[in-house]
């Protein structure tokens, strides 16, 4: 979990003596990845083409581990993303904002992703159905997303982890929200685990 959401930008002398310099670091930085939305998230980073095979490869046997698990899991970026979708009902009781013990169980199962930060990203993206207005949606879908930020922080032994917490809230349905199963379906945890530099790296990317 990333806990500090901005940076503190500092002037120094030599940065006001060398103005230049800072441009060309500030151009040179990479977006924070907390700015960016969950589609720009799955995007960045983009895998070179000489370390595709290596880490498609890797992304698959997590895969594989994964459904091993029971995990219902999708690939994106032609199998470079991993998308894990669980209901929030495996996660949560109705209405509640802590999950349950049986949902912490289910997450022990996934802390492997973010005890090494640097060697995958991490979203965790919850939606709810339309069942109440807008603003209960989106802080309920919040409020769940931070609860399995921290859980996953408790899970790496209290250390910074990578992951970044969204609450959807209603916008995103998979389902017409016109049954109870439909409503079922689109209460959800979508957890989209990203190769970051470390991972990276083991393919002989250079920093």
């Amino acid at each position: 979990m990333i806990r500090h959401l901005s940076l503190a930008l500092t002037l120094t002398a030599a940065l006001l003596a060398a103005p230049s310099i800072a441009a060309q670091a500030d151009a040179e930085t990479e977006p924070d990845a907390l700015e960016m939305s969950v589609d720009e998230n799955i995007e960045t980073p983009a895998v070179p083409k000489r370390a595709r095979t290596y880490v498609r490869t890797a992304m698959d046997q997590l895969r594989r581990m994964l459904l091993k698990k029971g995990l219902a899991v999708e690939t994106l970026r032609e199998g470079e993303v991993l998308e894990v979708t669980i209901k929030c009902s495996q996660l949560f009781a109705p209405c509640a904002l802590n999950l349950k013990q049986s949902g912490t169980e289910l997450l022990k199962g996934l802390s492997f992703i973010v005890n090494d930060p640097r060697k995958y990203k991490v979203l965790v993206a919850v939606h709810t159905d339309d069942t109440g207005d807008e603003m209960y949606s989106d802080s309920i879908s919040a409020a769940r997303a931070n609860a399995i930020d921290d859980c996953f922080w408790q899970l790496a032994g209290g250390k910074e982890t990578n992951v970044i917490p969204y609450g959807i809230g209603r916008d995103e349905p998979r389902m017409p929200n016109d049954s109870r199963s439909n409503r079922d379906a689109n209460r959800r945890v979508e957890i989209y685990i990203i190769p970051d530099r470390g991972l990276l790296e083991l393919a002989g990317v250079k920093k």
